[in-house]
C-alpha cells in the first residue's frame, strides 16, 4: 500500500463524472424515470438537486441521491462547487454501498480542495471500487500501480486495464497497447499492440487514431497500409491535431496513400505551424506555390483552424 499511496501521489487521474460513466451510468438504486436523475441528465440542476434532497428526507438510506448530491456540488451544477460539501455526500454515499460514490470519494480524497487529503484512504478505496468493477477507478488504479516502477506492480496494472478497457475505456485501450510496445507488465508484442491500438482507434481515441496510423503506414505489428493510414491521419487532423496535420500535409506532398495536392499539403502544413509545429520541406513546398495558390491554401487552413477551435473539447 505504500508503494501504491507513491503511485496515487501527483497522478492527473480520469475522474469524470460519478454519475456518467460506462461503469455506471447511474446506481443502480436510481431507476432511470427517478425526477432526480432525469432532471440531472436533461440539464435542470436545481430541480435535480430538490428531487434528491426529498429522496433522503423520504429515505435516509438513498445513497444514489446522495452521490447525485455529490456530483451537483463537485461540479458546481444548480449551487456554487463546494468540493468538501461534495466530499461529505460521497462519504454517505459509499458508507452505503454506492460504488460510484465509493469511486468518487476515492477522487476526492485525492484532492487538496477537499480539505481531507488522504492519498492512504484513497488507495483502499479505489481498489474496492475497481474489485467491484468500476471501469475508471480500475483505470486510475492501473496507473497509480504502473507509478511505483515495479515489475509486479506492472503485472497487475494490466489486469485492471483490461478491465476497463472491456468497460469501453479508450484510455485503458491505449495504454495497454502502449505496453505492450514496451514489453511492460507483459511479453512485447507490436501484433497485441495494433490490435489494441486500433480498438482505441476506432473509438475515436485522438492519440490512438495517429499512432495507429503510423502502425500502419510502416506496417508495425499490423500489414502495411498507406491508404488507410491517411484516412486516419486525416480524421485525426481534423480535429485539429498539429502531429496529425503534419503527417497529412507529407502524404498530400509525396502522394502516399492519397492523391498528391499541394494545395491541401500547404493548407496543412500551415494548420500544423500555427498549432507551433513547423516544417522547413514544407515551408518549401508553400513558397513555390504561386500567390493565388497561397491565398486559396492559408483560406482554407484558417477555415480548418476555426473549425478545430468550434469543435474541440
Amino acid at each position: 500500500m505504500r508503494r501504491l499511496r507513491r503511485g496515487l501521489a501527483g497522478l492527473a487521474l480520469l475522474a469524470g463524472s460519478a454519475l456518467a460513466h460506462p461503469a455506471g451510468a447511474a446506481p443502480s438504486s436510481a431507476p432511470q424515470s427517478d425526477a432526480a436523475y432525469a432532471a440531472y441528465q436533461t440539464g435542470h440542476y436545481r430541480r435535480a438537486l430538490s428531487e434528491a434532497l426529498k429522496r433522503i428526507e423520504a429515505d435516509s438510506r438513498d445513497a444514489a441521491a446522495m452521490t447525485l448530491l455529490g456530483e451537483l456540488y463537485r461540479q458546481g451544477l444548480g449551487v456554487p462547487p463546494d468540493q468538501k460539501v461534495a466530499t461529505e455526500w460521497y462519504e454517505r454515499a459509499s458508507e452505503r454501498g454506492d460504488i460510484n460514490a465509493t469511486y468518487a470519494l476515492a477522487i476526492a480524497l485525492l484532492d487538496e480542495a477537499s480539505g481531507r487529503r488522504d492519498p492512504a484512504r484513497a488507495g483502499i478505496l479505489l481498489r474496492r471500487a475497481a474489485e467491484a468493477g468500476h471501469a475508471a477507478a480500475n483505470y486510475n488504479l492501473a496507473l497509480a500501480l504502473l507509478a511505483t516502477g515495479q515489475p509486479e506492480d506492472d503485472v497487475l496494472a494490466i489486469r485492471n486495464l483490461e478491465s476497463a478497457a472491456k468497460a469501453g475505456i479508450p484510455d485503458a485501450l491505449h495504454a495497454l497497447a502502449t505496453l505492450a510496445k514496451q514489453g511492460r507488465g507483459m511479453p512485447k508484442s507490436d501484433v497485441q499492440a495494433a490490435q489494441w491500438m486500433k480498438q482505441a482507434a476506432e473509438a475515436g481515441f485522438l492519440p490512438a487514431e495517429i499512432e495507429y496510423a503510423i502502425m500502419l503506414f510502416n506496417g508495425t505489428g499490423v500489414a502495411a497500409d498507406e491508404t488507410a493510414a491517411a484516412r486516419l491521419f486525416l480524421r485525426a487532423a481534423g480535429k485539429g491535431n498539429p502531429i496529425a496535420q503534419n503527417r497529412i500535409a507529407r502524404l498530400y506532398q509525396s502522394g502516399r496513400g492519397i492523391p498528391p495536392d499541394s494545395i491541401e499539403a500547404a493548407a496543412w502544413h500551415l494548420a500544423a505551424r500555427a498549432r507551433g509545429l513547423d516544417d522547413p520541406a514544407l515551408a518549401q513546398l508553400f513558397d513555390r506555390l504561386t500567390p493565388e495558390q497561397q491565398t486559396r491554401a492559408a483560406r482554407i487552413a484558417a477555415d480548418r483552424i476555426e473549425s478545430a477551435a468550434l469543435t474541440s473539447p
